[in-house]
């Protein structure tokens, strides 16, 4: 029951939900009953990294396309990539680093299929560490980065530079944004401005170290970022984790900098899960601004997008929050990599924005 406006109502009720029963068990082990669902396809059968579906007879949307699917988790990139090439996948959706996409693009076998992606790859910033709580620092870290180069140079230009979370063609997207735009004397006039001079010899301006995850294309990111912000004089020790730990460390604020993606934003208002000051991960909170932002200006605007039903309304919150994120910089969005599906050529599949499976019912 509602006792008040919540705007985000109906994007909330998007959310996959279980049986009351299954609520606090887990229901993708193979100790346990198969879970419960309405959607196109049934889960019958399961083995450690394998799931099997079969059509579901019962969903609302008649017959989906393919009468049986077979998802196989293969977490190593060049695996993944080497069993497409051996014949024995069909298709790939969101997992084929863009370095290896060439291998399919020159066998008749596949072909490759993208649309523009909502995700977005940024830097994020532990805004309370000595070295990074003045904006200035943050704000030259960005000057520093050429993210046309990286583009470009790492994603064969499948992606586009971005100064937001929220994905172009959004409602509550604003494409008015201050640029961050590649200059590395600026950068340098920055770190100075911010107490972090040049020191002679060949020793750096400051250390940093930069957390990510144990993926390999990542990792290859990370590498070329440090190499950019040590020509500013930032030196840049890139240390990867397991997804796990790295989400651990960063809950609990052990960390500097970090290079991570964030899925999608399609309710804007998700936003606030990364940014309002309520949203500290700690004992008596949950959330993910793991960056230790707090704004009250900010909240402010995050309650009246939540409160506000007119859509003009929450567009006007959702607008100034982009604004005072890209003032602030507790994170620095990069780009939105398209989203690339290797596919046997044939085959029928529409890449979803989203780089989920639903268009293989369709």
């Amino acid at each position: 029951m509602l006792h008040e406006p919540h705007a985000t109502f109906l994007t909330d009720l998007e959310l996959p939900i279980v049986r009351s029963e299954d609520a606090h068990r887990r229901v993708a082990t193979p100790e346990e009953p198969f879970p419960v669902g309405a959607g196109p396809y049934r889960l019958v059968g399961r083995d450690p990294g394998v799931l099997e579906l079969r059509a579901n007879p019962y969903w609302h949307r008649g017959a989906p396309t393919y009468p049986s699917l077979r998802l196989v988790v293969i977490r190593d990139d060049n695996t993944r990539a080497l069993r497409m090439l051996a014949g024995q996948g069909d298709l790939a959706i969101a997992s084929i680093p863009p370095l290896l996409l060439p291998m399919f693009q020159d066998d008749e076998r596949f072909e490759t299929r993208s649309a523009a992606g909502i995700s977005t790859m940024y830097l994020g910033f532990q805004t309370r560490s000595p070295k990074l709580t003045d904006v200035r620092v943050r704000r030259a870290i960005a000057h520093a980065i050429d993210r046309n180069l990286l583009v470009r140079s790492k994603y064969h230009g499948l992606a586009r530079v971005t100064e937001s979370w929220i994905p172009e063609g959004h409602w509550a997207n604003v494409d008015d944004l201050p640029t961050l735009a590649f200059d590395p004397d600026r950068a340098r006039a920055l770190l100075d401005e911010a107490g972090f001079p040049d020191p002679p010899g060949d020793d750096p301006r400051m250390s940093l170290v930069l957390r990510t995850t144990s993926e390999r294309f990542r990792q290859s990111v990370a590498r070329a970022i440090a190499a950019m912000l040590r020509d500013v004089g930032v030196e840049v020790d890139v240390r990867p984790s397991e997804a796990a730990t790295l989400i651990a460390d960063l809950n609990r604020g052990r960390f500097e900098i970090t290079l991570l993606e964030v899925p999608e934003v399609i309710e804007p208002h998700v936003l606030s899960w990364f940014f309002d000051s309520s949203r500290i991960p700690g004992p008596q909170s949950e959330g993910a601004n793991r960056w230790r932002y707090g704004n009250e200006e900010l909240d402010a605007l995050f309650e009246l997008g939540r409160t506000r039903i007119e859509r003009a309304q929450r567009q006007a919150a959702y607008e100034q929050v982009q604004r005072v994120l890209a003032r602030d910089i507790p994170v620095l969005p990069l780009w939105q990599p398209n989203t690339v599906a290797v596919v046997r050529r044939g085959s029928t599949f529409d890449v979803p924005r989203d780089g989920r499976f639903g268009t293989l019912a369709f």
